[in-house]
């Protein structure tokens, strides 16, 4: 089962904590399964995305209720556990049929696939010190499914020291039929995707690719006014948005506001102040945390300092606008909160987790 889970998630332990946090939601909520409806969405989206089967859930359920005997010790009795087996399998119905709904839906576009489908990089990008953008086509030459703007890769990478690995990025690009473009941070910690893809990775190298999931993304029919809020590498669904915005939605009103380290780590302001400019109806405010002495505000940022929200609610369509979030966990655990705190309806507030969901954010 390892290869099916993120390995980078495994290392640092929020797999354990998220794989805990959701077995606790679901105990709460066996009387009220409509509040695990997004939840299943998520798992569902993110099963399709590491290719999980239906032949893959027996051995979780192996797995999963050896660890609650083992965990529970003497407060698991065999009714107890043939409980858990019975809650298992009834959740893991549930995921089965939406999973094979997704597939079907994604086959049936032109451009769907099913399954591993075998990419390579035909450009290569430095966005930034710290980030550079990869440009994927398939090496069969046909056609790409079109994503929703804010959705997510899973890439399957061979790499020289850790043998393969997957990982997720997220699409950068506006929705089209003949390529994905993702823009990766490098980790220096990391667990080997992101050094692989920024120093082993050239134009050319094949990597296989799951088609686009996830549930985090800007609605088609998109009515009210959006401001896309963002740190660091959590600009890119940001930018997918807003190319789609630019080209599909001329008269929505949009702010643009994006948090970075400094100057050398800020990637893609040109493109995304070009966007703005060319749609007429975005606006665009950038914060460095820690300006460096060649940054000046006003000249290659906007302000200095941290984002926070009584700056949103002075500068952007507050009070009506729909909220689109991602960026590292501090980061979102602040704005999740703080913009509910200050009045912003749940059903305005949309945010991506960089990580497994193992966490209230909104508290």
């Amino acid at each position: 089962m390892k290869a099916l889970f993120n390995h980078a998630n495994q290392a640092s332990g929020q797999q354990h904590h998220a794989l805990a946090g959701a077995i606790v939601g679901y105990a709460l909520n066996i009387e009220n399964l409509e509040a695990l409806i997004p939840a299943i969405e998520r798992m569902a989206q993110k099963h399709v995305g590491y290719h999980v089967l239906p032949e893959h859930y027996p051995y979780v359920a192996k797995a999963l209720l050896g660890a609650i005997a083992e965990v529970m010790g003497e407060a698991v009795n065999d009714e107890v556990l043939a409980a858990w087996g019975e809650a298992y399998w009834f959740l893991a119905g549930l995921l089965q049929e939406r999973e094979h709904g997704i597939r079907e839906a994604i086959e049936a576009v032109d451009g769907g696939w099913n399954g591993w489908r075998a990419f390579e990089i035909a450009e290569r990008t430095v966005e930034s010190a710290v980030i550079t953008s990869f440009v994927l086509r398939p090496k069969d030459g046909g056609k790409v499914l079109p994503h929703k703007p804010g959705q997510y890769l899973t890439l399957r990478l061979t790499t020289p020291d850790q043998g393969e690995i997957r990982r997720n990025y997220t699409i950068s690009n506006a929705p089209n039929e003949t390529a994905y473009r993702i823009s990766v941070k490098r980790e220096e910690g990391g667990q080997g995707g992101s050094r692989f893809l920024h120093d082993v990775a050239r134009v050319g190298t094949t990597i296989q690719l799951t088609p686009p999931s996830g549930d985090f993304f800007l609605p088609q029919a998109q009515e009210r006014p959006v401001v896309l809020l963002s740190g660091g590498v959590g600009l890119t669904p940001m930018v997918s948005m807003l190319e789609t915005i630019a080209d599909k939605h001329p008269e929505l009103e949009t702010a643009f506001v994006h948090g970075a380290l400094d100057g050398a780590s800020h990637a893609m302001d040109g493109h995304v102040r070009a966007l703005a400019k060319a749609h007429g109806k975005t606006s665009v405010a950038t914060f460095y945390a820690q300006p460096a002495a060649n940054d000046e505000a006003g000249r290659t940022h906007d302000h200095d300092g941290l984002i926070t929200v009584d700056w949103l609610k002075a500068n952007t369509p507050f009070e009506t606008a729909d909220f689109f979030l991602c960026g590292p966990r501090p980061f979102l655990k602040a704005f999740v909160g703080g913009l509910s705190r200050a009045g912003v309806a749940s059903e305005r507030i949309h945010f991506e987790f960089f990580g497994p969901a193992d966490e209230a954010l909104a508290v």
